[in-house]
């Protein structure tokens, strides 16, 4: 029976415990963070915010409705009227009311609000365009983090059968003891190596849960693998600038900021033209009441005169704001071609280094194969067979560098093109 019970709990803790490992290949873990990530619906409830500022504005240039009950109590007083004492007697009356005032400022400043909101949509979708830029980076970063721990333990594997076979070569006195104490350090190091390999992993596979919106303690893994993340013929591909200056969502923003200005200027213009207001009350005395009239009506036509040229000196600033957002809007301009130019200049580079880091790669690992035939032989020590694992896994990590420097600039570029595929 306690063979049972504990069989159960067992069962039962890992039942709890056990996590399912999610696949996850580059575009699902995309589609997950544009589906999930708090950041993004932070930008989504900004725009259902603004879109509801636009209600709010415009519901203030329609007709306003009102209705009260008013109670009045005199406290038993009395008026002389000619002469004659008239007791005030306690009333309770019903009025209601409508207000309309035309204003063409008014009409200005839902164009306005309208224009605003689509600032706000844009700004969504540079939020869309950052996530998107954001993931793809960091899933490269795990593809290399995985890539790494695979060559890692690989040569490990291979070290421990050296190590076994330097120390029985020591033992039946072949080589000496400096021999072993060599491979043993090197050992230790790619150990030590390995685990700081797996935090980096671990860290960066936490990131991606954060950058998704998923729980934290959702378990991943990427499914692609890092070779075919790597575009051959990039440098033929990048001969032509793709760069829509129309397209790119920080050119955008200014322009929609820009109608927003210029509107702005007509906004205040309009306040020199005269608004007209129109009301009317009903009002019925339930109860008492003196002098109450059923229907009332006013039109008032409001004339501008004269403010001591404030409204003059909004128009000035607006225009002034209108031209300083020209300006930006060149220099701008001027940034993203200049910018264009610099980062494919920088992903011809690094593919450039792709190139020779690649065969650099193998260079160091035919060398290495080499050394170890060599010392299977027994004609080469294993001072040199450990500096030549040391050179090879040199050359991987600058391998992994220039891949994920490659990667990293391909990201750039099609954040500038806004061209993911994703």
């Amino acid at each position: 029976m306690k063979k049972i019970i504990v069989a159960l709990a067992v069962f039962l803790t890992s039942s709890v415990f056990a996590q399912d490992v999610v696949q996850l290949s580059l575009k699902d873990a995309v589609n997950n963070a544009l589906q999930y990530s708090k950041q993004l619906q932070t930008s989504k409830q900004d725009v259902e915010m603004y879109k509801e500022k636009i209600r709010e504005t415009r519901a203030s240039g329609l007709p306003q409705a009102n209705a009260q009950f008013t109670g009045t109590t005199y406290f038993g007083k009395e008026m002389n009227f000619g002469g004659m004492p008239i007791k005030m007697e306690n009333s309770l009356t019903f009025a209601a009311s409508l207000q309309y005032t035309f204003s063409l400022q008014q009409l200005a400043s839902v164009k306005i609000a309208k224009l605003a909101a689509q600032i706000y949509e844009t700004t969504d979708e540079s939020t869309i365009l950052d996530v998107k830029a954001n993931v793809t980076d960091t899933y490269y970063a795990m593809l290399v983090y995985k890539r790494n721990i695979e060559i890692l333990e690989k040569n490990l594997a291979d070290l421990d059968e050296i190590q076994k076979h330097t120390e029985h070569s020591f033992e039946v006195g072949v080589c000496e003891q400096t021999d072993v104490d060599q491979i043993r350090v090197t050992v230790s190091q790619l150990r030590n190596a390995i685990i700081s390999t797996k935090r980096d992993y671990e860290v960066t596979k936490r990131l991606m849960v954060l950058q998704m919106g998923m729980p934290i303690t959702t378990s991943i893994e990427p499914s692609s693998d890092l070779d075919d993340m790597i575009v051959d013929g990039t440098t033929a591909a990048l001969e032509n600038s793709g760069l829509d200056i129309k397209n790119n969502v920080t050119y955008k923003q200014l322009e929609q900021s820009l109608e927003v200005k210029e509107a702005t200027v007509s906004m205040y213009k309009k306040a020199y033209i005269p608004t007209l207001t129109a009301s009317y009350q009903y009002s019925n005395a339930i109860k008492g009441g003196f002098m109450n009239f059923d229907h009332l009506g006013n039109l008032v036509l409001s004339i501008p005169l004269f403010d001591g040229f404030a409204k003059d000196s909004r128009i000035k600033q607006a225009k002034l704001d209108v031209a300083k957002t020209q300006t930006s809007m060149a220099l701008l301009q001027d940034n993203l071609m200049q910018n264009d130019e610099q980062y494919r200049y920088e992903l011809n580079s690094a593919i450039d280094a792709y190139l020779l880091q690649k065969e650099n790669l193998e260079v160091a690992r035919r060398v290495l194969q080499n050394y170890k035939n060599k010392y299977n032989q027994g004609v080469l020590s294993s001072l040199d067979l450990t500096q030549a694992n040391t050179n090879y896994l040199s050359a991987e990590t600058s391998y992994a560098t220039a891949v994920m420097s490659l990667l990293q600039a391909h990201t750039k570029l099609n954040k500038l093109y806004n061209n993911f595929d994703y």
